[in-house]
């Protein structure tokens, strides 16, 4: 343990304090003998007394670690793809501050509470586009997130079949095949394509746990553009509403859990425990050498220290 790399500035502070006012008080000690015509001697002894156990006391204070001790770390995770639309829509704020920034905290939130699962993001508007495949990474991912919003691919609309198709061929070809694998699919369901039957019959018969979240309101909002709000091409101004209706739907042929994110509620914490409810496949084990807090010594030898000073007094008159 290093003590001087380990003291932080206001420990130094107290020290340099310590130092200045016991001067001073020693100062006026052997002042007060000189003119009493006696001594002051054992106030030395005091002073190198409760130097002692005031170091000792900033010792335990800096949490002293020292020693070896065996651990054996298993982590468990699962295969989780975050399928997430970045189409125009997801700009409204009827969820504040958008749509598209809340999926973002969500997503970066869950990475909090799940550090261990192997996480991929696929992007989607017209098109998927693979943000990250699956990584234990998380300072990747993190990386990533940020990049999640609706000018990263050109197109405007919003097809759910190709990225949904990704995300179950990229768990597919996982190399852990009995590890357990979850879509999480969060949109506010305004696609421009029918989703695909059969995709999702082929979803569920694989045994990938299929979770869909829904953001918006029924009310719906309009689309910032620049300086002013998105138009049709008659030139009305659009209105995107949350489309619950198709998202349920695609739930419940997946076998899956529907959650929605709207400006009353959020279901995101009622995902994450029926994520917890999902297997976790043991993927790696760690063995690790983990230091051991020992500050009661120094507290416990400071605390003797103090009493033999409460109890040992000058000659001249009691500290």
């Amino acid at each position: 343990m290093n003590l001087t790399s380990d003291l932080g500035q206001t420990e130094q502070w107290f020290i340099a304090f310590f130092f200045i006012l016991y001067l001073i008080y020693l100062g006026r000690i052997f002042w007060i003998a000189k003119k009493l015509r006696t001594t002051a001697r054992s106030s030395i002894l005091k002073f190198f007394l409760r130097s002692a156990y005031f170091s000792l006391m900033l010792l335990a204070l800096l949490n002293p670690s020292f020693g070896e001790l065996s651990k054996t770390e298993k982590a468990d995770s699962r295969d989780i793809f975050w399928v997430v639309d970045i189409s125009k829509s997801m700009d409204a704020t009827d969820i504040q501050p958008s749509r598209i920034e809340k999926a973002k905290f969500e997503i970066d939130r869950y990475l909090n509470h799940f550090p261990f699962d192997r996480i991929g993001i696929i992007a989607f508007s017209e098109h998927p586009f693979l943000l990250s495949p699956l990584t234990y990474d998380r300072n990747a991912i993190q990386l990533f997130i940020p990049k999640i919003n609706t000018g990263l691919l050109s197109e405007g609309g919003s097809q759910i079949n190709a990225s949904l198709e990704m995300a179950f061929k990229r768990l597919q070809k996982a190399k852990a095949k009995n590890r357990s694998k979850v879509i999480v699919l969060i949109s506010d369901g305004e696609f421009s394509d029918e989703y695909d039957h059969n995709l999702i019959d082929q979803i569920r018969a694989s045994g990938i746990n299929f979770f869909t979240v829904g953001i918006g309101t029924e009310k719906g909002s309009t689309i910032k553009d620049g300086t002013g709000l998105v138009k049709d091409s008659e030139g009305n101004i659009v209105l995107t509403k949350l489309n619950n209706s198709v998202l349920k739907k695609i739930t419940a042929e997946a076998k899956g859990k529907y959650f929605e994110i709207n400006s009353i509620a959020n279901s995101l914490s009622d995902m994450m425990t029926e994520m917890n409810q999902i297997k976790r496949t043991y993927s790696s084990s760690q063995e690790m050498n983990v230091a051991t807090n020992k500050y009661f010594y120094f507290l416990i030898i400071a605390l003797f220290l103090l009493t033999i000073d409460v109890f040992f007094t000058v000659r001249t008159f009691q500290l």
